[in-house]
């Protein structure tokens, strides 16, 4: 059970990914339009945390790969969601297809961003580097942040 990332089928990681994505294009509610964008996120973070822990644990002993900051990124990517999708605050706005930051919270989107980034592309990096053995540079781990980062195509 611990490796179920691994071993789970594309198909089925396309399914779980998609159906909360597409159930957003039928909802007219605002609110319940934002629920399910946060749904939708929570599956993706969901997915990269599984593979991301059960990477980890096949080769723990990778130097450089800090698993404690990647899980940090990726409460703060969601709890930047949360709040932008329960405060309606006009000022600090995140969605799918819409961003708004201005003010003090300008300084707290732009570490989102970070992270959000940093999220896809930690997982990539470590499988790479599972399967070298060795860190892998930019240009060796752009493929799989790109895989990762528009994953209908990735996965």
């Amino acid at each position: 059970m611990k490796d179920l990332a691994l071993r789970v089928k594309h198909w089925q990681v396309f399914l779980f990914l998609l159906a909360p994505h597409v159930a957003s294009w039928y909802i007219t509610d605002v609110s319940i339009d934002r629920t399910v964008g946060l749904v939708s996120l929570l599956c993706l973070l969901t997915w990269l945390v599984s593979l991301v822990i059960s990477i980890s644990q096949i080769r723990p002993d990778l130097s450089g790969y800090n698993v404690n900051r990647f899980l940090i990124n990726a409460f703060v990517v969601v709890t930047a969601w949360a709040y932008s999708a329960i405060s309606e605050d006009p000022n600090f706005y995140i969605s799918a297809n819409h961003w708004k930051a201005s003010g003090p919270g300008a300084l707290i989107f732009f570490y989102c961003v970070f992270a959000y980034l940093h999220i896809h592309w930690f997982p990539a990096s470590l499988l790479k580097a599972t399967e070298t053995g060795l860190r892998p540079d930019i240009s060796q781990g752009i493929v799989g942040f790109l895989l990762c980062f528009f994953w209908p195509i990735g996965v």
